[in-house]
């Protein structure tokens, strides 16, 4: 289960995650909505007049109701696009008009308000005039209406921004919930150890997070070590590669009043630890790699060992050198995590 720390930690260690989507979310939703469909802005509305005089009542609101859905029918209607489309511009498809028409309705009202957008004013308003006529001739021919009339002639005027700025910044907030679930599911599925709670979550103890303040996290391990036992001589063996930036035995060393041996010949090793233990409650040995003959053979003469793990290793990595030491008889006492 990540934490919120983890997802903090990601999100700050992903940034571009983030940014890219946002950025390419809003930049696509301001150019569908103002620079794909043109500079210009046609608009007219209709409104349906009353035949009589008698008042609005219950069913007539009904009645205006179920023909608002009509209305949307023949406005959404592929023949009126494809109609209009050949007396534009014979070479158009229908979708080159649909694209780019918009319509509200308003069955109480009556009301039918269209727009249309394009890059050419003339062509704009000459297609929402098309577009007004074609619909007001369906309405005549299917439903028998002749009291469609125009409330607003169609007027052309250079498209607002506004709603293209609204849907940029909507695009914005969406890429960058896109990028922050992305970089989750990128979490949960990764195989990579990015702090020292994804080692807690595989069930071992950290006894040090030296990403953290040092002095604080290398005191962690001292006490960990002087209640574990009196005196101990304590492998510090690197998963991986050994970091040179890491030099956690000479501290240790210091704050446990202990010695560090560095040597890498196992003979020499063995005979300093014999001289050593009289004099020194805690020796440690800093070990290349765990994997490695020498500090395979150094287990017999260590009580635990202490691996070194840094960011990125693998999970799977850490589990089986675990499994390793655990097959060997090698004794963990826990894991140091590094940057």
């Amino acid at each position: 289960m990540l934490t919120t720390q983890q997802i903090r930690n990601s999100i700050k260690n992903n940034k571009w995650l983030i940014i890219l989507p946002a950025l390419l979310i809003g930049f696509l939703a301001y150019f569908t909505q103002n620079i794909l469909p043109g500079d210009y802005e046609a608009e007219a509305v209709l409104i349906v007049t009353s035949n009589d005089d008698e008042p609005i009542t219950y069913n007539k609101l009904v009645l205006n109701e179920k023909l608002a859905s009509v209305y949307s029918q023949f406005l959404e209607s592929e023949d009126l696009f494809e109609t209009v489309s050949e007396k534009i511009d014979p070479d158009w498809k229908s979708s080159m008009v649909s694209k780019n028409f918009d319509y509200d309705v308003n069955p109480q009202g009556g009301v039918i308000s269209l727009t249309y957008k394009d890059s050419n004013e003339k062509r704009a308003e000459d297609t929402l005039k098309l577009i007004s006529e074609e619909f007001r001739s369906y309405a005549r021919d299917y439903l028998h209406m002749e009291n469609i009339e125009y409330l607003q002639n169609v007027t052309v005027s250079e498209a607002s921004k506004v709603r293209g700025i609204i849907f940029a910044v909507i695009g914005l907030i969406v890429g960058a919930l896109l990028g922050i679930l992305i970089i989750i599911i990128k979490d949960i599925i990764s195989d990579k150890i990015e702090c020292a709670d994804d080692i807690r979550e595989l069930d071992y103890e950290v006894l040090a997070d030296l990403t953290k303040e040092k002095e604080t996290e290398l005191s962690k391990i001292k006490r960990k070590i002087n209640t574990t036992s009196p005196s101990a001589v304590v492998g510090l063996s690197h998963l991986n590669k050994h970091a040179q930036n890491i030099d956690v035995a000479t501290d240790l060393s210091y704050l446990l009043n202990g010695i560090e041996i560095k040597e890498k010949n196992e003979k020499d090793i063995l005979n300093k630890i014999n001289k050593l233990k009289a004099d020194n409650p805690y020796i440690l040995i800093e070990e290349d790699n765990f994997n490695s003959p020498i500090s395979i053979n150094l287990a017999d003469y260590e009580d635990y060992k202490i691996l070194l793990v840094g960011e990125n290793t693998s999970k799977n990595t850490l589990l089986n050198a675990i499994k390793e030491l655990d097959r060997l008889g090698i004794r963990l006492l826990g894991v140091i995590y590094y940057r």
